[in-house]
């Protein structure tokens, strides 16, 4: 078994996700410790476990072939294998017909640091370069909401609610800078670029960094996406950013910020996204004393809930709010723009209610 293997497209997804479930399996709360997006929001990341993630490579070249036995032996050996494996290899001759998996071409130069290390002799694509390689599969909408999970903190497939809360993999820098480089590369020594990059570069221009839940990532996709593509139009938001109190408040309430869902820079505005995990009475305790606060404080908050994402008059309800909280003119969606929205919001909702009924079923085994 001389020949590695190297993961990708949709086994590489799933592979990511499963090193995100890892560690937040690795860092749960104590009694001393708060909980791990506490940690990550408040704390920067400071002291967490990363032991299980993957450690990237200089690795720059693809395999030229696939090793059955070693394929044979990954899904023995590596854990919550793939139930099917994308084999990624470099030359036509070296594509094998293996039961239960996928071989893909895939030729050309990449830069170093592509791949990251599994296991012995077992690579996985680096989550740029997955991003990179679903722009091939998923349709522009998932796409840049796979986007927001990969740049955000949070991993699908865990618990009741569909996910788990987990650092960062990559930022929609990191994503735009690889993209660049492997296009660099690429012009540099005569060779085409890879199919997907230019859907790639154009989803990404909607990503934001920094989603603490895929319901998060929903309601900013459908507020600041373009109107012809499903969205409201509005100005993008900062996701996850925290929001500091004027010094007389800060005394009075005895508290110095907040991080809130999205903040709009410099007009004094936020939304929340109250969610299914909010229902904790702490935490729905938490979120009034901040909405509270950061009313005294000057700020303008807007709530927002599943049932509104589901019913066009409420969201069109939240978009006026934050464009009156912007000083923009309201547009009134026409029928085209209003059932674009609507086919926007379905098909993103629905995907999070399957991937949510996937983490029951894997509760459930």
């Amino acid at each position: 078994m001389s020949e590695r293997l190297l993961l990708g497209f949709e086994a590489a997804q799933q592979v990511w996700r499963t090193v995100g479930r890892r560690v937040a399996v690795d860092n749960p709360p104590t009694p001393t410790r708060p909980p791990l997006l506490v940690r990550i929001l408040f704390e920067r990341g400071a002291g967490i476990e990363l032991g299980s993630m993957p450690r990237r490579t200089r690795a720059s070249t693809v395999p030229e072939s696939l090793d059955g036995a070693r394929a044979a032996h990954v899904r023995i050996t590596l854990d919550e294998c793939p139930s099917t494996l994308d084999l990624c290899v470099s030359r036509q001759r070296g594509r094998r017909f293996l039961a239960g998996a996928r071989c893909h071409l895939m030729t050309g130069s990449y830069p170093v640091g592509s791949f990251f290390e599994l296991g012995e002799g077992v690579m996985v694509t680096c989550p740029e370069l997955t991003f990179l390689q679903m722009s091939r599969i998923l349709s522009e909408e998932l796409l840049i909401l796979y986007g927001h999970e990969l740049c955000g903190y949070f991993a699908h497939g865990m618990g009741e609610h569909g996910f788990c809360n987990c650092p960062a993999l990559t930022t929609v820098s990191r994503i735009e800078g690889f993209l660049d480089r492997l296009e660099e590369l690429r012009t540099e020594r005569g060779e085409g670029m890879p199919w997907g990059l230019r859907r790639a570069r154009a989803a990404l221009v909607h990503v934001r960094d920094g989603a603490a839940s895929p319901e998060e990532a929903v309601l900013s996709m459908v507020l600041t996406m373009p109107r012809h593509r499903g969205g409201y139009g509005l100005p993008p938001a900062t996701l996850n950013a925290s929001v500091r109190l004027g010094a007389e408040a800060a005394e009075l309430f005895g508290i110095e910020e907040f991080v809130c869902d999205l903040r709009w820079t410099g007009h004094g505005l936020v939304a929340e996204f109250q969610g299914s995990q909010h229902k904790l009475r702490s935490r729905r305790s938490y979120d009034l004393r901040k909405g509270n606060v950061l009313g005294a404080d000057g700020w303008t908050v807007i709530e927002v809930d599943r049932a509104m994402l589901e019913r066009a008059p409420l969201m069109d309800e939240v978009a006026k709010s934050v464009s009156r909280g912007l000083g923009l003119r309201w547009r009134q969606p026409g029928a085209r723009i209003a059932t674009c929205q609507a086919r926007l919001r379905n098909r993103l909702l629905r995907h999070l209610d399957d991937m949510r009924m996937r983490a029951v079923d894997m509760l459930a085994a």
